[in-house]
């Protein structure tokens, strides 16, 4: 009833084949002239030359789509160590004896289970209707159960499971409702992305995963498994303790990764588990390796069977019957440890070795979250993107109204991620996921720019001695509901962002590349500043953005942001590299978001709040520019300051002074320096930078040489006497690097002020009595850098 199945070596063979992209063939010819002319007629059927030996040359053509399709399910599912697979796309099913057979696309078996995909396709993404499909699946499944359990016998029973596997497909609503309710599930690209991206990683116990998730909740006679255990109770969950094979732990167990897939798993918490990490436990369990530490699960069954045969106390010993059903076994902990059992090359069949549980039965969702928490900030901090993750999944009803806003936020972020016409679409980083110049922006950084500025809401006392709770912001709905402040929020910021993204569509798809800035991270997080003080300024006159729609609100700010769009239209590098500079802090961005609310001020002269004005009134070009010349000046007066009061101290013979007097990190740094450059009329030394002359003068037993006039400040540690040498660099690092914007009024007063003092304390090197210096302010450079 089954021919045309393949096993062993020969899936290996057709798996070569299978995976490849494009078809092959071998073009050969006697003569040079013949083998020009059947390529000729080759590339007239679409076949292009791969490779050309002397008589012959190997072709290649792309697979058709719909067999390309048929190969991607198949190889996929051979890589996850299914053992017995169709050997071609005419793979057929004799029902009975009475009916034609019925061809399947794809067929694959393991021990305890027959998947079955069938498989349709669109050539552009569109929407298409997958009925005829579910009415073919409908009217022969229980044939070909029936046959199944026939060609295999029924002891165990195999699980048979259908499925539609679709590529450039939006699943119309009435078949997706239909498929689930006859249980067929539908894989799209996008699962088949995350599972083949999966199984590079958890290698062949990757298929656990894919059958959890397809088979969900649905019975499978060959999972069961007795095992002898001790049951107790903490608080009010049951947990068991016992010993087990692995490898029957691998088949019902479950970790969820967060990564992008088409299915919104809602318990998804868990960390993508690192290849390294478990190859080398692979290597570690192969050399005889064990583990003396539990793996931490909790059984999600209504009821476990548990034959008590003694009592303890508050403990029980019996035979625990663990659920046949994949998925059940949620991992906690000791998620690498198991699945490391998948990289040892030991077969399962041949392995005796057994690993140490403590399951709990029943956790609620949360307390395995905060035990999973728990865990690993014990042994490896919990990424802040991790956790915002998890709240963002199970917080969204919490009663604290605190933890009700962090969900909010974390979930508005991952929702702009998946949205159609968002323009953060697939570009939010989260845990399981790599990052790249385009997927750059993280959830963390996003949810607090929103918390941060009060969109949605703060949480506080009405009154003072009423209750905390979660007060409406700006872009919050009424009610304070959570899933219509959802979206309400991302449907504001998809259409505020949208303003930046469409009209600067290059440089919004940089991201964090070279010469973007907008769509990062800190670029983002100015914007979302500047959206509550352009909200700030619009309900300046009574207007309530609470009770307006997304539109409104945007159409509200759009006149205002319209000088940032055309400032960044024409920028040049430089004008968006003095955004970036800025570093990375909080007060960087506040800094930023001033200069685009200047921007703004420039254009629109009512938009003049008082912090802008007092920006403006701060900013000091002319004087930036001044101050440039006197840091040059300064650093001239110190270098030939520095190297004549060592040579006096230590002598020029064998350049004693430079080994003596110069600390052997910035020697070193001077040497590489000179070392690299092209410039042979320098020495050494001529390489000192600013900012080294602290480090000089401080060395060993220079310190008495220079203190008499290089101290600016009086009394305190010598450290800290000179500490306007590092104050005046970080002046430098903008006077230098234009980009980087002028200096304020107050940096460029401290630049002036410490070069009057070094021209007059240490170019005339006159000694003043500490009770007549000049001191300095201690902040007045705070912002330089």
């Amino acid at each position: 009833m089954l021919s045309g199945l393949s096993v062993g070596d020969e899936l290996k063979t057709i798996a070569l084949v299978r995976s490849k992209s494009f078809d092959e063939k071998t073009v050969s010819s006697t003569s040079a002239d013949g083998l020009t002319l059947k390529i000729s007629g080759e590339e007239a059927d679409g076949w292009k030359v791969a490779k050309r030996n002397k008589r012959s040359v190997r072709m290649a053509k792309a697979k058709p789509i719909d067999r390309q399709l048929e190969d991607d399910v198949w190889s996929l599912l051979f890589r996850m160590g299914f053992r017995e697979l169709n050997a071609d796309r005419n793979f057929k099913i004799q029902v009975n004896d009475n009916a034609p057979a019925r061809q399947i696309d794809v067929f694959a078996k393991d021990d305890d289970t027959v998947f079955i995909v069938e498989c349709t396709h669109a050539r552009e993404s569109s929407s298409k209707s997958v009925k005829a499909l579910l009415d073919k699946i409908a009217a022969i499944r229980e044939d070909v159960i029936k046959a199944v359990h026939a060609h295999y016998g029924r002891e165990p029973r195999l699980k048979v499971k259908f499925a539609i596997a679709t590529r450039n497909i939006d699943t119309r609503s009435a078949d997706a409702a239909r498929a689930a309710e006859a249980g067929v599930p539908i894989i799209t690209e996008d699962d088949l992305n995350y599972f083949r991206r999966l199984t590079d990683i958890l290698k062949t116990a990757a298929r656990f995963q894919f059958l959890g998730r397809y088979l969900e909740g649905e019975k499978v006679e060959g999972l069961r498994t007795r095992v002898p255990a001790t049951r107790g109770r903490v608080g009010k969950t049951t947990f068991y303790n016992f010993l087990i094979s692995p490898h029957d732990l691998l088949r019902i167990s479950y970790i969820s990764h967060m990564a992008k897939s088409s299915n919104g798993d809602l318990e998804s918490y868990q960390r993508m588990v690192k290849p390294n990490r478990l190859k080398a436990i692979g290597g570690y369990i192969d050399q005889g390796g064990t583990f003396p530490t539990n793996i931490v699960v909790n059984i999600k069954q209504n009821q476990l069977n548990f034959d008590v045969q003694e009592n303890f106390g508050g403990t029980s010993t019996g035979i625990l019957t663990l659920p046949g059903q994949y998925g059940s076994a949620w991992v906690i902990d000791g998620q690498h440890r198991l699945y490391g059992y998948a990289h040892a090359r030991r077969e399962a069949a041949d392995d005796r070795s057994v690993v140490s549980v403590l399951a709990y039965e029943n956790m609620p969702i949360r307390d395995e979250i905060q035990m999973f928490v728990d865990i690993n900030s014990q042994q490896v901090k919990v990424s802040r993107n991790l956790v915002n993750e998890i709240v963002s999944n199970l917080d969204i009803e919490h009663e604290d109204p605190r933890r009700r806003l962090e969900a909010i936020c974390a979930r508005a972020v991952l929702l702009l991620d998946g949205a159609k016409g968002s323009p953060f679409k697939d570009r939010i980083l989260t845990v399981a996921q790599e990052k790249n110049n385009f997927r750059c922006l993280t959830l963390t950084s996003l949810a607090d720019g929103i918390d941060g500025n009060d969109l949605i809401g703060k949480v506080g006392k009405s009154t003072k001695s009423g209750p905390v709770v979660m007060q409406p912001g700006p872009l919050s709905e009424t009610s304070l509901t959570p899933k219509l402040t959802m979206d309400k929020v991302t449907r504001t910021l998809a259409i505020y962002f949208n303003v930046f993204a469409e009209a600067l569509s290059e440089h919004w798809a940089l991201g964090d590349a070279k010469g973007g800035y907008l769509c990062t991270n800190l670029g983002l997080r100015a914007l979302l500043v500047l959206l509550r003080k352009l909200i700030n300024f619009v309900e300046r006159d009574g207007a309530r953005c609470v009770l307006m729609e997304p539109e409104e609100i945007v159409d509200a700010v759009r006149p205002l942001v319209r000088p940032v769009v055309d400032y960044f239209r024409h920028a040049d590098p430089s004008d968006v590299a003095r955004f970036r500079n800025r570093g990375s802090s909080l007060a960087s961005v506040d800094q930023n978001c001033l200069h685009l609310m200047a921007i703004i001020a420039e254009k629109v002269p009512q938009f003049a709040p008082a912090e802008v004005k007092a920006y403006l009134e701060s900013q000091d070009a002319e004087g930036t520019k001044r101050a440039k010349d006197m840091i040059d000046e300064i650093n001239r007066i110190l270098f030939n300051d520095v190297l004549n009061t060592l040579k006096a101290k230590y002598g020029e013979e064998k350049d004693a002074w430079w080994v003596q007097g110069v600390p052997k990190n910035v020697r070193n740094d001077c040497d590489r320096n000179f070392n690299e450059s092209s410039n042979t009329l320098y020495e050494r030394w001529q390489y000192l930078f600013l900012v080294n002359y602290a480090d000089i003068v401080l060395y060993g037993n220079n310190w008495d040489s220079f203190k008499d006039h290089y101290n600016f400040y009086g009394k305190g540690k010598r450290e800290s006497l000179i500490r306007w040498i590092s104050k005046v660099n970080k002046a430098r690092t903008v006077t230098h690097h234009a980009e980087k914007g002028p200096l304020s009024k107050d940096q460029v007063a401290y630049v002036s002020r410490v070069h009057e003092l070094v021209k007059e304390h240490i170019e005339k090197r006159i000694p003043v009595d500490a009770k007549q210096r000049y001191l300095i302010e201690e902040d007045e450079l705070s912002s330089a850098a």
